[in-house]
């Protein structure tokens, strides 16, 4: 997308089609809550009161209680919810935006090289913001004086899939976890936000769809990693003019990260007796723990060749912006109400999340 370089500031008329423009693309991001937030806790109270047998605090918390208990109640409002809410989103963005998906899914974007390059990136980028978000954890944790209760375990995903479930909807859960949930979030956040959000500046749709991308997850050990490998896959999106590259690395982010807490999980040293029983059950996590790493750390060394041998090349900017972005897009962007709202909301209980590992 090319944008005008010798250009005026906006007028009247077209000051008010950027406003409705950012207003109108903040129905993407406002369905996703009220359906992923909203609706989900609706409903849930509601059910919560039936299971309960009264209105009152007391019952709707025995309610819940007996909700969380059933394995596929709690596996509906669990990931039932997000993909409702990812699919009415798309649906949303798609009459807003008019994006044109079908084209970005015919092609593949980038050759074989350059998807190895985009794969580098993306685990370096998420390896070296686990560690900034490590970080800033410890640092909230000790400004909050409970610095004792502060674990590495705390400053990850702990758990993407409950415990005690049937075989078969631990199968439709990690089919989502690993398939399904990365082909709509990217779809949502690469696809429609990103195409609305870069319409008036490439740089800006990057940045914001990838911070939204983030805050969405409301959660702080998920938000900064997410971020930041969000920017990458956005990049890759507006460079290569194809969704494939970003949905297959975020396919393989979250099947990496499934298959280790899989694992992890299936380790329980304190039911052990012998050291054959615990070599059995802690092989498998020392191998795929090993595997990761080391692939990690092979991704983080070819960044590095990347970045060395871009800057010994004269090169332009990796994302263009002038005089016409910079009138079109923060200024009217974060004027608009509705993603005002939206982002207080996302960042408050981003933030908040703290208090759940804590």
């Amino acid at each position: 997308m090319t944008y005008p370089t010798a250009v005026t500031p906006p007028d009247l008329e077209e000051r008010r089609t950027l406003r409705k423009h950012y207003f109108r693309l903040a129905w993407i991001m406002i369905t996703l809550v009220l359906v992923f937030t909203g609706l989900n806790t609706l409903i849930m109270n509601v059910s919560a009161m039936i299971m309960g047998g009264g209105f009152s605090k007391e019952c709707i918390e025995a309610g819940k209680a007996i909700l969380r208990s059933d394995p596929i109640m709690r596996s509906i409002y669990s990931y039932g919810f997000p993909i409702a809410a990812d699919i009415a989103a798309l649906a949303v963005g798609l009459l807003i935006t008019k994006a044109d998906l079908k084209s970005k899914l015919k092609t593949v974007g980038l050759s074989g090289k350059g998807f190895w390059n985009a794969t580098a990136i993306t685990f370096s980028t998420a390896t070296a913001a686990s560690f900034v978000n490590i970080i800033i954890i410890f640092a909230i944790m000790a400004a909050m004086g409970k610095l004792s209760q502060f674990n590495i375990e705390s400053t990850t995903s702990a758990s993407i899939a409950p415990k005690g479930n049937p075989l078969w909807l631990d199968v439709i859960i990690y089919i989502y976890i690993c398939l399904l949930g990365p082909v709509l979030e990217e779809l949502v956040f690469r696809g429609v936000l990103l195409e609305g959000l870069r319409k008036y500046g490439n740089l800006f749709g990057i940045i914001m769809s990838s911070v939204m991308f983030g805050l969405m997850h409301q959660n702080i050990t998920q938000c900064i990693p997410a971020i930041a490998i969000g920017l990458v896959w956005s990049y890759i999106a507006v460079k290569s003019g194809s969704l494939i590259p970003s949905m297959l690395l975020h396919i393989i982010n979250n099947t990496m990260s499934a298959v280790l807490l899989a694992v992890v999980q299936s380790v329980n040293l304190n039911d052990l007796t012998d050291i054959t029983a615990i070599l059995n059950v802690s092989v498998p996590l020392i191998i795929i723990s090993a595997v990761i790493t080391i692939f990690r750390l092979v991704c983080v060394i070819a960044t590095i060749v990347i970045i060395a041998r871009y800057c010994s090349k004269p090169h332009g900017r990796l994302v263009e912006t002038n005089e016409y972005t910079r009138s079109r897009t923060v200024k009217y962007f974060f004027t608009s109400v509705p993603w005002l709202v939206i982002m207080i909301y996302l960042i408050y209980t981003t933030v908040t999340s703290i208090s759940t590992i804590a």
